[in-house]
């Protein structure tokens, strides 16, 4: 499996990030917030520093992740366009197929917004097509699309060939979906990428969890892509441990991943 961690969950520093990234196994990159800015708003002259970064520390990047499309439906296209124009540029710079979008704030009902939602997609779809670069459409709780279900609700409006899933069971979960293998059974044929967090609910309330010590079936979830899932699986665990760091975290979760891989005999 092609494992990799999203580096601002370890460090807005890309050194230090990449260097840890490296040290506990991971072949793969994600890159989204550095230097305390979103890598859609970063120059030619930094993106080429990652670029270098990542190859002195033997690191593939996966993909870059603008937050397009993470605006309120009331406001329109606004900057969206603008964001994923520069996301886009970036992902071609670096030789990479696919860069990340939303679906808007969640205001209601995906019933009640869909339509709207299509059309306001309709021109980032356009672009993506006339670029060469697939859009993946994460399933984010914040979100008007955050479940499975309503990701296969939306390819299936607004789907083709360059509308893709960044499948996330963690959000799946804060949804109040089942992620595996209720969520995943909608997407499964159109992922192309996928982030991994763990989640319970202790007290009446969503904990973050390391891999493996939450309530989602990594096990049978990482037993389904074996074998035939091409695309990567990066780490965006979101938990940082009671007095401890976001890197140390990182740390554990990466290493709970790791334990269940051995369990299933997939390890790398």
């Amino acid at each position: 499996m092609k494992l990799g961690i999203i580096s601002d969950e370890v460090s807005q520093d890309p050194d230090h990030a990449f260097r840890v990234i490296k040290k506990l196994g991971a072949s793969f990159v994600e890159i989204r917030d550095v230097w305390g800015r979103n890598v859609a708003t970063l120059d030619d002259e930094r993106i080429s520093e990652l670029k270098n970064l990542a190859e002195k520390y033997g690191l593939n990047i996966s993909n870059v992740d603008s937050y397009a499309f993470k605006t309120y439906i009331k406001a329109g296209l606004g900057d969206n366009l603008k964001t994923l124009r520069r996301a886009i540029e970036i992902t071609k710079k670096l030789d990479l197929g696919f860069t990340r979008i939303f679906t808007f704030w969640w205001e209601g009902s995906l019933d009640r917004y869909l339509g709207r939602i299509v059309d306001l997609l309709g021109p980032a779809v356009d672009m993506a097509s006339d670029e060469g670069v697939l859009l993946a459409v994460e399933n984010e709780y914040s979100c008007m699309v955050g479940t499975g279900r309503e990701a296969a609700l939306l390819l299936e409006r607004a789907g083709g060939r360059w509308l893709k899933v960044l499948w996330d069971p963690g959000n799946s979960f804060f949804a109040r979906e089942t992620p595996y293998p209720d969520g995943f059974s909608y997407v499964r044929d159109h992922v192309v990428h996928i982030h991994l967090k763990d989640a319970c609910v202790e007290g009446g309330a969503f904990r973050f969890k390391p891999i493996g010590n939450g309530a989602i079936d990594y096990r049978g979830q990482l037993r389904d892509l074996a074998g035939w899932f091409q695309g990567v699986i990066s780490l965006e665990t979101h938990y940082t441990p009671p007095d401890g760091t976001k890197e140390e975290g990182t740390e554990e979760s990466f290493k709970g991943l790791l334990t269940i891989l051995r369990e299933l005999g997939l390890e790398k």
